[in-house]
């Protein structure tokens, strides 16, 4: 019995230690691969680098040859619109509308016109030049009245689109362009279309289908497809990806009456792509899915079922409504994972016996590293409420008063115009007693806004309180600042604010004094402060300038 115990005592120490040298060589496993994986990323981070730089100038001009492509077609029509025998015969028959005709005898009469005929033969001819699959011409209710195939045995001629996205874009004076399966044809293609006037007056529209196959040339490598504003997989490489959706497309939200009027399907499948099982070896660069102005930087997928990776560009089209997803294959990617497992077998032994010292110090740096972003932070976000007002967005009071004598101090030394406009909203205690603290605060932040955008960029404006603002314009004289608080005062009473269906009008009084050499930042107010008294004295909502107080002095004497 006294045996058995003495055996357990002595075993249990030799399984903590046993325990202990096995986390101690997880550990070090672990860090060794941490090591080799930046062994291998430094050494194909060059490489891989440059395959993006490849696949980026691929795709960039892949869309700079879409954007090339779309402006030409898209002239077609415009330049259609403008042709007077087109306008001409638009004309006549929009005088004399075929609308109330069947189809038939509709088709009928319009293909007998002499007028149509000949632009037929134009309509024909353009469709020759420029490779599109259809021309037409239509009246604005959408009956087409003449079209490039009204020579064959079943024409265009008749037939009424007005209930198209791209045909009512025309009508409202838009230049259409939409994506849809060609209801008469079945085949799917890209419709431009442009408005048709005559002496100011919309007489018809101009539309120009191109088919796909015309541009099959945009997604001629790799794995590219294109896709349209709704996400469907429009024009692909691949062949099988065409029709597909790509993952959250906008094609789902729509309604299956939706689906079926423009794509004549109402199910789609998702185009088999997804994210790739990054090695923790992979440059950052690679890692990166953030989304800027319609734009994602590269990124590896794969198409299932295969594991090959590719390199994922997509970039919107010059009107934003194609989408071009290019995909280039990365072989230096394969190549990584035995180059990872070899550098970890040899750094291995190396980092065993450093491994905690190395995990401490990780943590301090990462620590440290937080501690003084959140510091930089919470300063920037102090130094930002002490220099700006809340509500507003304009400087605060302290604040601006500062700029205000670094602005006399720059002046005073190279002898530059500058003035000041002093600005008090009308009656805004009345807009807060009657309409609430809430509306009035609007005002406020309304006015700022108004600011931007009326005066320079460079123009500087502060709250000085209450409803009272001042602006300080450089470079300007007197009379050039009055001509800015004139256009304030201008965009000031033509803004509107409407609340419940009931709408908030408000004006401003400004004054506007020019500095003049011995004036300190308080004398300069004081005389600003005076022209805009003499503003409001005069009724409100209106500007005044220091000189016209020296006027009103030499008139009282």
């Amino acid at each position: 019995m006294t045996n058995v115990l003495f055996n357990r005592r002595r075993a249990a120490p030799v399984l903590v230690a046993g325990l202990v040298a096995l986390a101690c060589v997880v550990i070090a496993w672990g860090l060794a691969r941490f090591a080799a994986d930046q062994l291998v990323a430094n050494r194909s981070a060059r490489l891989l680098y440059e395959e993006r730089s490849v696949a980026s100038r691929l795709a960039h001009g892949t869309v700079h040859t879409v954007n090339q492509d779309l402006i030409l077609i898209r002239g077609i029509p415009q330049v259609l619109a403008q042709i007077e025998q087109i306008q001409a015969a638009a004309e006549q028959i929009d005088d004399h509308p075929v609308a109330g005709l069947p189809p038939a005898k509709a088709r009928e009469a319009l293909l007998a016109n002499a007028t149509l005929k000949p632009v037929n033969e134009l309509l024909h001819a353009t469709q020759l030049y420029f490779g599109a699959d259809l021309v037409w011409l239509a009246t604005p209710d959408g009956t087409t009245i003449a079209s490039s195939d009204a020579h064959t045995a079943d024409p265009l001629v008749g037939e009424n689109y007005g209930d198209r996205e791209y045909f009512r874009i025309a009508v409202l004076g838009g230049n259409g362009q939409q994506y849809v399966i060609g209801r008469k044809t079945r085949l799917p293609g890209i419709y431009f279309t442009a408005p048709v006037y005559q002496d100011g007056r919309l007489v018809g529209v101009a539309v120009v289908k191109l088919g796909l196959r015309r541009l099959a040339h945009w997604v001629d490598s790799g794995l590219s497809f294109v896709t349209d504003k709704n996400g469907v997989i429009v024009l692909a490489n691949d062949p099988t990806f065409t029709g597909m959706a790509v993952p959250g497309a906008g094609v789902f939200k729509l309604t299956p009456a939706e689906r079926r009027r423009i794509y004549q399907q109402e199910d789609f499948t998702v185009v088999p792509i997804e994210n790739y099982d990054l090695s923790p070896a992979t440059p950052a660069f690679l890692e990166n899915e953030d989304v800027e102005d319609g734009v994602r930087d590269p990124r590896l997928v794969r198409v299932r079922p295969d594991d090959q990776p590719y390199l994922l560009e997509a970039d919107a089209a010059l009107d934003s409504e194609l989408v071009i997803y290019t995909m280039s294959e990365v072989p230096t990617l394969g190549s990584l994972f035995v180059e990872r497992r070899r550098y970890a077998v040899l750094v291995f032994a190396l980092l065993l016996s450093s491994a905690g010292a190395l995990f401490m110090l990780i943590r301090y740096l990462r620590r440290e590293k937080l501690q003084l972003t959140d510091t930089l932070a919470k300063n920037a976000a102090l130094e930002h409420e002490v220099k700006y007002d809340a509500l507003t967005g304009a400087l605060s009071r302290g604040h601006f008063l500062k700029r205000l004598r670094a602005e006399l101090m720059q002046a005073s030394a190279t002898e530059v115009p500058t003035s000041i406009i002093l600005v008090d909203l009308d009656h805004f205690k009345q807009i807060n007693d009657t309409w609430g603290h809430a509306l009035g605060d609007t005002v406020l932040a309304t006015f700022v806004r108004l600011c931007h955008e009326s005066l320079r960029e460079d123009d500087i404006c502060g709250r000085l309180g209450g409803e009272e603002f001042a602006i300080i314009l450089s470079g300007a004289n007197e009379a050039r600042a009055f001509e800015a608080a004139e256009r304030l005062r201008e965009a000031v009473r033509s803004a509107r604010i409407v609340v419940d269906a009931r709408t908030l009008q408000f004006t401003i009084s400004a004054g506007v004094a020019e500095w003049h050499a011995g004036d300190d930042d308080n004398a300069w107010l004081q005389r600003a402060d005076a022209a805009l008294y003499l503003a409001k004295s005069r009724g409100r909502d209106r500007c005044a300038r220091e000189s016209d107080l020296r006027v009103l002095s030499r008139a009282g004497s």
